[in-house]
């Protein structure tokens, strides 16, 4: 017993557990165990146009909120005061979570309220779900916050009114001073049934990711072996078309298993495909120009990518810490595979409606490394060569 608890190799092992538990701690737990928002970008619509009071005062519920929201600026919200077609725009351009919509007769709906023909104020909020579906919830919190909040305010100048005017509370009236304002909520780029809560895009990525990088380490441990670990062009060329072979079937088997086992809801499966074959070329060709420049021991690293990345993909990145941001999110290649399978399944956007992309340019940039492996050094092998050619001579 004393023996073995004296092994060295017992206590390497016991050290390098303790690593590989810290990383993969950093890794699943870093990022998501206490997301907050900062800086969510939710945009308010006020086209209030006010109300005069018989006393003759003016108010502008709407601005007077607009004023209030200003002046506090909190951390969690980035407040974005626009038109109603700049925030519909924004929204699809996917760059705003929620809006809340003040339409023009807010005010005057609120204190008809207290009139004998009394109009239903309504505030409409629109969520962006197909954005993040984290972050579309949030900013559905924190909208329906605000507006129950403004519900308190106007109440309590209702109330004012009352006594000032000395209006019985009747029982219709009493129910309307309980909510002055109706929310009326509704979905933009809605996530469709069946698609993983909005997370078939994250699904998607890592599926491409895993199987290209069991396909590129299969094709590159048969590639050196048959051209003696030297890379020629003719070698290059059998590469990419046993990659184009092997992401074509990996891309087919994924969409059939997602459409026609799973039911995942898809707006057109041919589409679907070629998303999945240009994202899993962009992959292949990645992982390709590391491996055929460094070798095996870019298979960790591609692995480490994978794990660190994998729990903050389903995020929004308006929640990640900044660390994260700056180190991690800022440029992962998964966050560009998102954004594009987005476009096609929530937002209602052809196959490269926006060119190809991000993702595309690091595809091509990696397609030309990958290639330039034709004029790596081989020294060593190349000395050894010659060193056995003169023995023999």
């Amino acid at each position: 017993m004393k023996q073995f608890f004296r092994n060295k190799f017992l206590w390497i092992g016991l050290g390098g557990i303790a690593l590989l538990t810290t990383i993969f701690t950093f890794a699943f737990m870093g990022s998501t165990v206490n997301p907050k928002p900062k800086d969510l970008p939710i945009a308010i619509v006020a086209e209030d146009a006010g109300v005069t009071l018989p006393n003759g005062h003016k108010i502008n519920i709407s601005k007077a909120l607009v004023e209030q929201l200003k002046k506090n600026d909190p951390k969690e919200v980035e407040w974005a005061f626009v038109s109603e077609e700049d925030a519909l725009e924004a929204m699809n351009e996917k760059e705003i979570y929620a809006t809340i919509l003040l339409p023009k007769d807010l005010s005057q709906n609120i204190f008809s309220l207290l009139t004998e023909t009394p109009n239903t104020p309504t505030a409409s909020i629109t969520i962006n779900e197909g954005l993040n579906q984290t972050g579309a919830n949030v900013a559905a919190q924190l909208s329906n916050g605000v507006v129950t909040n403004l519900n308190t305010q106007v109440q309590a100048q209702l109330y004012t009114q009352i006594e000032e005017m000395k209006i019985p509370i009747s029982v219709d009236l009493a129910k309307s001073l309980a909510n002055p304002i109706t929310i009326k909520t509704e979905k933009i780029n809605a996530v469709a049934e069946n698609n993983a809560n909005g997370n078939t895009p994250a699904l998607f990525t890592q599926l491409l990711w895993i199987t290209t990088f069991f396909s590129s380490m299969v094709l590159y441990t048969l590639l050196k072996k048959s051209s003696d670990g030297k890379w020629t062009a003719k070698t290059v060329a059998r590469q990419i078309v046993a990659g184009l072979v092997y992401v074509s079937a990996i891309s087919a088997i994924i969409l059939f298993f997602a459409t026609q086992v799973l039911d995942v809801t898809v707006p057109h499966s041919g589409e679907l495909f070629l998303l999945l074959m240009f994202i899993g070329l962009c992959f292949f060709f990645l992982q390709n120009a590391v491996l055929n420049w460094i070798g095996y021991p870019a298979a960790p690293l591609f692995i480490l990518l994978l794990f660190f990345s994998m729990p903050i993909l389903t995020i929004a990145p308006e929640m990640l810490p900044q660390i994260t941001m700056d180190y991690l999110y800022s440029w992962i290649p998964f966050r560009f595979s998102i954004d594009q399978l987005k476009d096609f399944l929530f937002f209602d956007k052809a196959v490269f409606a926006n060119g190809i992309g991000t993702l595309g340019v690091i595809g091509i940039v990696s397609f030309l490394v990958m290639s330039l492996a034709i004029f790596k050094p081989t020294k060593g092998k190349d000395s050894a060569r010659e060193k056995q050619t003169a023995t023999i001579h």
